[in-house]
């Protein structure tokens, strides 16, 4: 193990401390009662189904549900994954196109905002995985189970919700790093980490039926 990890992740901690007061940082996943099986933990951890990309998953990502959403929808996770190979990220207009009935794809450029009002969104139809181009930015996680108070209700049309949850888990996201956010995982994104800086990210809206 590199013998800086120990520091770096003491830095990281009193850093996102200072940008949330207000805010606890948990650094593990509510307890889960299912598992892999290790012919699943093996495919997930081989990577093969990110079709070659030069692309990262964050440690957040729920495994057993993109494993089984996976399983069940192999084509949609096939094209997501290919469409960051084939594709180059850094300079496609920016804007929304679709990649069939159940993927919408979105190219974005913002500069990150400054941490306050933490309310985590929330969607049921859809799913996001978002992959960082260039920039970077902190992304807070929760389970909608720990959700203590409802912001504003679910918007059918819009698909979001926005909660209040008593514990958010921070990530940093840098380039060729993606997130994937399932109904059960709300969450926050575009947060700045340390100075504002600048962040293209391709959003992917994956039909979770």
């Amino acid at each position: 193990m590199n013998k800086k990890t120990p520091f770096y992740h003491f830095v990281l901690i009193l850093s996102v401390v200072a940008l949330f007061p207000v805010c606890n940082i948990h650094a593990q996943h509510s307890v889960k009662t299912k598992q892999l099986s290790s012919k699943q933990q093996r495919w997930f951890e081989d990577k093969k189904w990110l079709e070659g990309a030069a692309a990262f998953p964050d440690t957040g990502i729920d495994e057993i549900t993109f494993v089984s959403h996976y399983e069940k929808h192999p084509e949609r996770w096939k094209r997501v994954f290919k469409f960051i190979k084939e594709n180059n990220l850094a300079t496609l207009p920016l804007g929304k196109q679709s990649l069939g009935d159940d993927i919408t794809v979105n190219v974005q450029e913002y500069m990150t905002r400054e941490p306050g009002n933490e309310q985590l969104e929330g969607h049921k139809k859809y799913i996001d995985l978002q992959y960082i181009v260039d920039g970077c930015e902190l992304q807070g996680y929760a389970k909608l189970a720990t959700a203590i108070e409802v912001i504003n209700p679910y918007d059918e049309k819009r698909d979001v919700a926005h909660y209040k949850v008593p514990v958010i888990e921070y990530h940093v996201v840098k380039p060729n790093q993606f997130t994937i956010f399932f109904p059960d995982d709300i969450h926050m994104t575009n947060i700045q980490y340390g100075e504002k800086a600048k962040v293209r990210k391709v959003v992917f809206k994956i039909a979770v039926d």
